[in-house]
Parts: C-alpha cells; sequence; structure tokens
C-alpha cells in the first residue's frame, strides 16, 4: 500500500498545486524522510552491531519520529507509511556506510532549511529548527569523525596488507583501542616501522606485560622490603 502522496514525498519538495495545505505537505515530508535516515541506520546496525555513532543516532532518530508524529496528531495530519525496513539496503563495507550516512545528514539539514523557508507555522517551526540544530550541530560532526576514523584505520590496515573489509575484526576491547590509536598516530621514532607493521594484539600483550612489570616492581612495601 502506498501514501497518497507518494510523489511528493519521494521529492522531499512541496507542491504549490496539490490538495493538501503547506503545512501538511511538510511534516509528512520531514517525518518521511526521519523514517529514511531510522531505515539506513537500523540497517547498519543489524548488519555490523551497536557500534558508535550509528547506535546512538538510530535512538536520537526515533525520538525525531515521535516529535513529527506530535505534531501529526496536533494538526490532524495522517502520518505517512514507512516503507524504508522493506526496500532500505546497506552497503558492503563500513566506511561506505558512513560516507552515505554522511551524504544524509548534509541532505536532511538542506531539507529543514528548505521546509523552514515554507512554514509559518510556529509549532512547527520550532520542531524543525531542533531537528536542523541535531543533524547539523551532533549527527553530521559524529559521522564526519566515523568516516575519518574509517579512513584512518583503513590506512593502518593497508600498510600491513590486511584488505579493507578486515579492518575492522575485532580483537578485544583493549586490543581495539591500541588500534585506533596507532591508526591515527603520526612517526614513532626508531619504534614507528616495529609497531606499523605488528598485530594490535600483539602490541596489547606487549603493553600489558610491560604494565605487569612495572607494577610488580614497583608494588607497595618492595622498597621497605629491599631497604
Amino acid at each position: 500500500m502506498r501514501n497518497y502522496d507518494e510523489p511528493i514525498l519521494r521529492s522531499r519538495r512541496i507542491a504549490p498545486a496539490a490538495p493538501f495545505p503547506v503545512l501538511h505537505q511538510a511534516v509528512r515530508i520531514a517525518l518521511y524522510d526521519e523514517y529514511a535516515g531510522h531505515g539506513f541506520h537500523a540497517g547498519v546496525v543489524e548488519a555490523f552491531g551497536p557500534r558508535q555513532p550509528f547506535v546512538d543516532i538510530l535512538r536520537s532518530g526515533e525520538r525525531h519520529i515521535a516529535a513529527l508524529s506530535n505534531l501529526c496528531q496536533r494538526f490532524g495530519i495522517p502520518r505517512p507509511l514507512d516503507p524504508f525496513p522493506q526496500e532500505t539496503t546497506v552497503s558492503p563495507g563500513w566506511l561506505l556506510n558512513c560516507e552515505r550516512a554522511v551524504a544524509g545528514e548534509m541532505a536532511r539539514v538542506r531539507l529543514y532549511q528548505y521546509l523552514l523557508a515554507q512554514v509559518a507555522e510556529p509549532e512547527a517551526r520550532r520542531v524543525f529548527q531542533d531537528l536542523l540544530a541535531a543533524s547539523l550541530e551532533r549527527h553530521l560532526p559524529a559521522f564526519r569523525r566515523a568516516v575519518e576514523d574509517a579512513m584512518a584505520q583503513e590506512r593502518y590496515h593497508a600498510a600491513r596488507g590486511i584488505p579493507p573489509e578486515a579492518a575492522y575484526v575485532r580483537h578485544g576491547p583493549f586490543s581495539d583501542f591500541l588500534e585506533r590509536v596507532l591508526s591515527h598516530a603520526g612517526p614513532l621514532g626508531i619504534f614507528s616501522p616495529l609497531l606499523r607493521h605488528s598485530h594490535p594484539a600483539m602490541l596489547a600483550g606487549m603493553v600489558a606485560g610491560g604494565a605487569g612489570i612495572y607494577l610488580l616492581k614497583n608494588r607497595p612495601g618492595r622498597n621497605r622490603e629491599e631497604d
């Protein structure tokens, strides 16, 4: 079953000749677009697990949908049907999905700017402004950082002959943290070649071992015993 105004919703543009008020069209367009974003973010979380920033922005999208649904109830606007759980696909690579998310948020920013230029109703404008701010100030920067992190991680692995699809294999919390740090690190002096070509799990073991030796040598009471 299709929405009665599907061409308007798909175009993300107000149709002056349509038999629906501008506010009616604008709220339904915004809700439909939030459905699209939510469907994509949910698909990425399902495919890749609860990784940031998708998992947090998925929850944020649910709040956006609730805010727009409240506008529908307030002004007697039927909520559009959500086709995106059935038709949304995700890319096979993490980096590609992060890049798609950036493009999606940029488009959403432009959409809310456009809708704010069309709508005069104060309550609807306030909701649109809040959602615009969320996309522009929080979601877009988070996805851009995710793109930068993914690119750095893939470069780090490529330098060691590991293909991009294997760059996100989990090695454990500490190893994963160390890998992220090293993927962003610059030159590390004479140790740089060794570190760049070492497996993160091995580096984690080296760090953990060194920390254990340090704690053993500096355990409380040792100095008193030696004195």
